[in-house]
């Protein structure tokens, strides 16, 4: 359920690249505990979305607002480490920038079990311990908004499992997960929200805490739109 809480909004988000459009007026609102699923074929404007609502792009027109405090976790479709440093170092340094305990980049590796691979570099390492090192990072410092491009991608169902338990942690202040995704498959039954995206638009929204029912008709219609 959600906490209630609106930890970011957007509202009549556009963004062009040159003279085309690749999002349309959006607007959405996220409330800590929702787990919100973003779907959508390629070109959607997925990513463009999560790098907008993140800070790290800006937008034409509309307006993005964030709750304060309220600490990010960022995860884009390639793991954002440094390749030639270990799993270890990269950890630890995005620790200190994150502001986490001492004991955070430790507790991350054996979460994310990468204690037998923590003095490999990261270029050195298989897509899939990439993609664990990388979501590792993203979830360092337990960041209450977590917004997450094609996470499960490059994971085996142990890594999807790993996924799905931090994402469904229970703290306190509650979180709040976006999770661009193709992978609806392993990915609805952690999900709260089910988003559908076409054309840089949202088409389909389930709503806030949604019945499995409503979640399960949207994906329906996210399915049949993709065959």
């Amino acid at each position: 359920m959600a906490g209630g809480e609106t930890l970011i909004e957007a509202r009549g988000v556009s963004k062009r690249f040159g003279p085309r459009r690749v999002l349309r007026r959006v607007s959405l609102s996220v409330a800590a505990g929702e787990v919100v699923l973003l779907l959508g074929p390629n070109g959607a404007g997925k990513s463009t979305l999560l790098r907008v609502l993140a800070g790290l792009m800006r937008h034409d027109e509309g307006d993005v607002a964030r709750a304060t405090p309220c600490t990010l976790g960022f995860l884009s479709h390639v793991p954002m480490l440094y390749s030639r440093l270990t799993v270890r170092e990269n950890l630890r340094l995005f620790s200190d920038v994150a502001g986490a305990p001492a004991d955070a980049a430790v507790e991350a590796m054996q979460y994310w079990a990468l204690a037998d691979i923590a003095d490999c570099q990261v270029g050195d390492l298989s897509r899939g311990n990439q993609a664990r090192a990388g979501l590792a990072r993203a979830f360092l410092g337990a960041p209450r908004l977590r917004l997450l491009d094609e996470p499960s991608s490059n994971l085996d169902e142990r890594g999807v499992s790993m996924l799905s338990a931090a994402v469904g942690e229970k703290r306190v202040p509650k979180p709040a997960t976006i999770i661009a995704t193709h992978d609806l498959h392993r990915l609805q039954p952690i999900a709260t929200r089910v988003i559908v995206m076409k054309d840089g638009e949202v088409v389909s929204d389930s709503g806030p805490s949604a019945a499995p029912e409503a979640l399960a008709q949207v994906a329906s219609l996210y399915r049949e739109a993709n065959r």
